[in-house]
């Protein structure tokens, strides 16, 4: 049993992609089969990287350690 009512309409499409989309359409279909996501595209992770915002490690160390230092949770008074 198929779900194409056209191949040569989907072969035409396929055609027409580039190896990244083929590469992304692949895991779409993949996904729909079986219903759960078994990789994620490189090209899928550089593009979310590229939108991550950028941390600045000193400055979050320092304020986690200020975090830290000002415990009002235990009931420190200081």
């Amino acid at each position: 049993m198929t779900a194409a009512h056209d191949y040569d309409d989907v072969h035409h499409l396929v055609e027409q992609l580039t190896p990244d989309q083929l590469v992304e359409v692949r895991a779409h279909a993949l996904r729909l089969v079986t219903g759960r996501r078994t990789f994620v595209p490189w090209s899928e992770l550089r593009r979310t990287a590229a939108r991550l915002p950028r941390i600045d490690h000193a400055e979050f160390r320092s304020d986690v350690d200020a975090a830290i230092d000002f415990d009002t949770l235990l009931g420190d008074t200081r």
